[in-house]
């Protein structure tokens, strides 16, 4: 309970003033499903490139942003994909 409070507060509102930032969104995972998940949840920062999500994450507010994750969160595994809608 304590993770999820600080990832949808203190953590999210860190995330907020990220800039560039096209979308923000936190997905947390139905208890009954985290174990074969494996994570608890995931979160989704859309930017118009990689590039803007590496300039966003080395300017003053993602350093603050990266600087809280050991707060929540023993690791993280980011992972930059490439959307294709379909409908």
């Amino acid at each position: 309970e304590e993770f999820k409070t600080h990832w949808l507060t203190v953590h999210a509102e860190l995330c907020k003033k990220l800039p560039n930032m096209r979308r923000y969104s936190v997905n947390l995972v139905a208890p009954e499903q985290v174990e074969a998940f494996g994570y608890e949840g995931f979160s989704e920062l859309w930017f118009d490139s990689a590039e803007a999500l590496t300039a966003s994450l080395q300017s003053p507010e993602g350093k603050t942003l990266l600087a809280d994750l050991p707060n929540f969160t023993d690791s993280i595994n980011p992972l930059v994909v490439f959307e294709y809608p379909m409908l």
